[in-house]
């Protein structure tokens, strides 16, 4: 259906006296560069009809409430709020006038007398003053051109807005789960037959004592209890205390942030300069006793146009500070000794004996609250200052953009271990700096030719990386480290557009890497990924099918300003690692090879009716010389020892606006995530290495397998792989180890669910992950000392036969009693396999189900600001359900990076509850 204007009229007369009930609803659209423009496409997704613009951009096509009307390729959307008949519609664009009188000049001056202006030219005496007219601001130039003509040049009007938004949270933290310990028995083990129970002073570290239920305090003055020691209880005896040693709490934490915008316009859209600046503070309460971090910053940043150059600079600075970190596992430490200090001991009676020494349920142990109480108040620091500045310009098609940035940053941790610690009798005190210099220059050019249809683009990019960081420690020596890279980047991009049926694009280019603590640099890294999409598929408008497809080729370095020294953990066994304390930092980061990677990725993108969205990807990476950190002798090295191959697929589905309406939709997303890591090739010596854990259960790196299989100890089995029980009864330990465990997943499906009404909106994100292991080495210790839940409901279990053959191949008929006082403490059911117990045991599978945050938020109106007020309220992190036994699978190996697959006394994870207000002035 064509538009023809010029019989308007005509059609204002047919409608006049026409009983059509058909609505057409009218206005300006623009086109992507906001501007009206002829011929576009005006689609009404509903009813299936369509219209084109006129020269100005207008159009009038039929519709119906709540229609959805689309263009520029469905990249506009408009809801359609206004409909009327097409009479209507034809008669207010016809401009109406009242009849004027008719006057003359003549006729006028017979009536009136001419009124003399001294303000006029004719009367002036060049010149003017500035209470001449109150209008006399608006004037910057006057310029006498003739006798009777001037040239006046109005003043610009400028203004100056101020603008900007001020938000605050609260958070309540609190922990999720823990593993379970009883509080039945208490400290101590069996002699002669009968458990007894062993004070602190004894050094014992066992819970396999008495009932607690059957003993009382003797109210002696005693230093390890202010009720006395434990004896069997008896009339007139008080009744022994049950402990709660718990050391998390739940805390509560802030952040305020005041963003302020100054802008100075020329009442248009275009600013000609902005400065702007933000103030932030913001309080985190772990969950732990008195152990918190807090964090100032100021930011601020100016944008103007200069000569028709654009520019841009920016100042940073934050302020971190903290009570303790994590870097020598003193978390860890005081969350293993919370819940193996037996319920018969207080460690929240004091922190101190009499001596001054700490007082704790063993000599071998330590106290939570000792390795808390500290005299500085932070004992880490951290100040970044950073500086940029950019500047661009376009000249038509071509364009030049020059970025400089500048960080500094210093850090300092104060590592302390005081007298009487367990590991380090005598105290250990360690300060660590840290002090990292960067500066980067990136300068881009591009030159774009072609039509709206046919585009094209040549792009160079030149990046400049300069780091330096020195460390220091003053237990140890200093490392220095400074390395000097470049990055040459071409690039040619092509794009065809034909806006009704298809769409293709493809993208080709070449890097050079060149870096000074390279062997060798790299010149040939290309890279080439394209697309091509078919529009309007069915006759359907706002569907279409994209294919696409990449591949790249990339160089990389590790990263400089990273400490391996956590990779010391693998020269402890994890009985010893109460002595763990790292120091040594990697020698150098020279004479590597780059780890070259290649990948490739192909998928599609689907979209129906602009409302569904479906797409598919698999990847593929290959990466070759990855470097690893190794001990040589007492040095902490790097190599480049392997290769391995990472590859999976990503399917994600959105629906959005499943239901919509003037005041309620609902929309949704899901995403599906497979992934594998197999190593292909390990350099000959280094099969097997351990790549983080302990000396005795660790993650591997080993040719064939997946990358950080778990490694640990296991049962013996004949050939058909039973089990062979010993001549005790018990499962037989078999000698070495091999890998036991591995945690990637079968595969993560993630969920997002969002449902406005009117004024509030509601966000729900969770996750399912299937599959994966870990090994749970918090519960094999936990049992081997008697304090977990299991090892109580099952110690009194009599006369139980397991599972398995004999060394001749015969069914095992052999009872056992899992806790025998007749026996020494050592030959139980927990403790005879040693400190770890049999690795294999303690794998268990780690899927979960659990939501990771829902918000619900509300949208006010205040004055003439739309939405200007947001109240938010929120939870992060909730658990529902775990497969495993322990803390949340996701938790990493004391912090580290590269350890997900081992829970040794993992720190478990949190859930906040929390509000934010923000307000927009």
């Amino acid at each position: 259906m064509k538009k023809v204007y010029l019989l308007l009229p005509v059609f204002v007369v047919q409608f006049a006296f026409a009983q059509d009930s058909q609505r057409y609803y009218s206005g300006t659209f623009l086109n992507e560069k906001k501007k009206p423009q002829s011929f576009l496409k005006i689609f009404n997704k509903n009813s299936g009809v369509y219209e084109l613009t006129d020269e100005k951009g207008y159009a009038i096509i039929a519709a119906k409430e709540y229609d959805t009307l689309v263009w520029n390729n469905g990249k506009n959307i408009e809801l359609v709020r206004g409909v009327y008949e097409l009479k209507y519609i034809l008669e207010r664009s016809i401009s109406r006038k009242n009849v004027e009188n008719i006057s003359s000049k003549d006729y006028e001056s017979l009536l009136d007398k001419p009124k003399n202006d001294e303000f006029s030219i004719g009367n002036s005496y060049d010149s003017l003053r500035k209470n001449s007219d109150h209008h006399f601001s608006a004037v910057r130039k006057l310029k006498l051109k003739s006798d009777s003509l001037y040239k006046i040049k109005n003043q610009p009007r400028k203004y100056l807005v101020f603008n900007g938004s001020f938000s605050n949270s609260l958070d309540i933290k609190n922990r999720n789960r823990i593993p379970q310990t009883h509080s039945r028995y208490v400290q101590g083990r069996s002699e002669n037959g009968l458990p007894v129970w062993k004070g602190p002073e004894t050094g014992e570290m066992f819970s396999f004592g008495p009932d607690i239920s059957t003993l009382g305090f003797n109210g002696e003055s005693y230093q390890y209890d202010i009720n006395g020691q434990l004896i069997n209880l008896s009339e007139g005896i008080s009744p022994a205390n049950i402990y709660n040693n718990n050391i998390f709490k739940t805390t509560v934490g802030y952040s305020n942030q005041l963003n302020v915008n100054a802008i100075i316009n020329n009442g248009g859209y275009e600013e000609d300069m902005r400065l702007s600046f933000s103030l932030g503070q913001r309080k985190d309460q772990m969950y732990f006793i008195d152990q918190f971090d807090i964090t100032n910053s100021f930011k601020t940043k100016f944008t103007s146009k200069i000569l028709n150059f654009n520019i841009n600079a920016g100042f940073n600075f934050e302020e971190n500070k903290a009570t303790n970190t994590n870097r020598i596992g003193l978390f860890n430490r005081a969350y293993q000794n919370s819940l193996l200090t037996p319920v018969s001991f207080s460690n929240q009676q004091n922190a101190y004996l009499n001596n001054g020494l700490q007082r704790t349920y063993s000599l071998y142990a330590d106290n939570p609250e000792f390795l808390f109480k500290q005299e500085n108040k932070y004992n880490y620091y951290e100040n970044i200052r950073q500086f940029n500045f950019d500047v661009s310009k376009n000249w038509d098609d071509f364009k030049l953009n020059i970025s400089q940035a500048y960080d500094n940053q210093d850090i300092t941790h104060r590592d302390i271990y005081k007298p009487s610690t367990n590991g380090f009798i005598n105290g250990l005190y360690n300060r660590r700096n840290q002090k990292n210099e960067f500066y980067n220059s990136n300068i881009s050019a591009s030159y774009e030719f072609g039509d709206n249809d046919f585009k094209n683009k040549f792009g160079l990019n030149y990046i400049l990386n300069n780091r330096k960081v020195n460390i220091n420690h003053s237990l140890d020596r200093n490392y220095i480290y400074q390395r000097t890279s470049q990055d040459y980047i071409f690039n040619y991009n092509l794009d065809y557009d034909d806006y009704d049926d298809v769409e293709f694009g493809v993208n080709v280019g070449n890097s050079f890497y060149i870096s000074n603590t390279s062997s060798e640099n790299a010149y040939w890294l290309p890279k080439a990924n394209g697309y091509f999409t078919f529009k309007n598929l069915f006759n359907k408008y706002g569907t279409k099918l994209q294919l696409f497809g990449a591949y790249t080729k990339l160089a990389s370095e590790p990263e400089i300003a990273k400490s391996y020294s956590s990779y010391t953990t693998t020269q402890f066994s994890a009985q010893n690692f109460y002595q763990y304390f790292p120091l040594k930092e990697v020698d150098n980061f020279r004479n590597l090879s780059n780890v070259n990677i290649k990948e490739w990725k192909t998928g599609f993108k689907f979209i129906l009716n602009g409302k569904i969205d479906f797409s598919a990807e698999y990847f593929n990476r290959q990466i070759s010389d990855d470097i690893f950190p190794i001990f040589e002798g007492q040095n902490l090295v790097l190599k480049n020892l392997a290769d391995h191959m990472y590859k999976g697929f990503e399917v994600n589905l959105n629906y959005d606006r499943i239901i919509t309406n003037y005041n309620f939709s609902l929309g949704s997303k899901a995403s599906f995530f497979k992934y594998r890591d197999v190593v292909d090739r390990v350099n000959s010596g280094y099969n097997n290495l351990k790549i983080s854990g302990f000396s005795d259960i660790y993650k591997t790196l080993s040719e064939g397998k997946v990358l950080g299989a778990v490694v640990g100890s296991y049962y013996a089995r004949n050939d058909e792989g039973k089990i062979i029980i010993d001549n005790n009864g018990y499962s037989v330990k078999a000698s070495g180890m091999k890998i036991i465990a591995d945690p990637t997943p079968d595969f993560v499906m993630k969920f997002s669910h969002n449902f406005t009404y009117k004024m509030f909106a509601l966000d729900v994100n969770w996750e399912w992950k299937k599959g994966g292991q870990i090994w749970n080495g918090t519960q094999a210790v936990l049992d081997y000392y008697g304090r977990s839940q299991t090892s109580a409901d099952e110690r009194n279990i009599k006369k139980y036969v397991f599972e398995g053959v004999n060394y001749n191949g015969n069914t095992n008929q052999i009872p056992v009693d899992f806790y025998n006082p007749d026996q020494s403490v050592n030959d139980n059911r927990w403790t005879r396999y040693g400190f770890l117990g049999v690795a294999e045991n303690y794998v268990e599978k780690s899927d979960y189900i659990r939501i990771n945050d829902i918000t619900l938020s509300a949208y006010f109106d205040v004055g003439k600001f739309r939405k200007a007020l947001t109240v938010s309220f929120y939870v992060n992190n909730i658990l529902l359900w775990q497969a495993n036994s322990g803390v949340d699978s996701n938790q990493n190996f004391y912090d580290f990076d590269n350890s997900r697959g081992l829970d040794f006394f993992n720190l478990p994870s949190f859930k906040t509850y929390g509000c934010t207000v923000s307000f927009k002035f």
